[in-house]
């Protein structure tokens, strides 16, 4: 094989055996409390190594997370924190009232775990209330 033929054949090679470019995956899914879709929330996914925190949006139970301004993220673990809360209104004291349990708002205390592959990833998470 000459040098020429094994530079062009380099690229497949590393395509085949998805070490090359860093394989990012796409995660979306749907998530529920005690049941019932989420409506309106926020979805996080924070490495629980280095690296970037991606998030998402839930509407009408359903999600898909971004790193910035790339659709999906790099594979590895993930904790996940979700949250959902008032929108206080303009112009009052009124303070923002959290409508999810509190142990899924932040990573040290959530129990919502993610293992991110390269490619498509689909995810359910259930929340109880208690």
């Amino acid at each position: 094989m000459t040098r020429r033929s094994f530079a062009a054949l380099l690229p497949v090679v590393c395509l085949a055996l998805t070490g090359c470019g860093g394989g990012w995956g796409t995660a979306s899914g749907t998530v529920t409390l005690d049941g019932v879709p989420l409506k309106d929330a926020t979805i996080s996914f924070h490495p629980t190594g280095a690296g970037p925190t991606a998030y998402g949006i839930v509407k009408d139970g359903a999600f898909a997370i971004s790193t910035g301004q790339k659709d999906g993220l790099p594979p590895g673990s993930y904790e996940v924190t979700i949250s959902a809360s008032t929108i206080p209104k303009e112009g009052t004291n009124e303070q923002a009232k959290l409508l999810t349990p509190k142990k899924y708002a932040t990573p040290a205390t959530t129990d919502l775990k993610a293992e991110v592959q390269s490619g498509t990833n689909t995810f359910k998470f259930e929340m109880k209330s208690k």
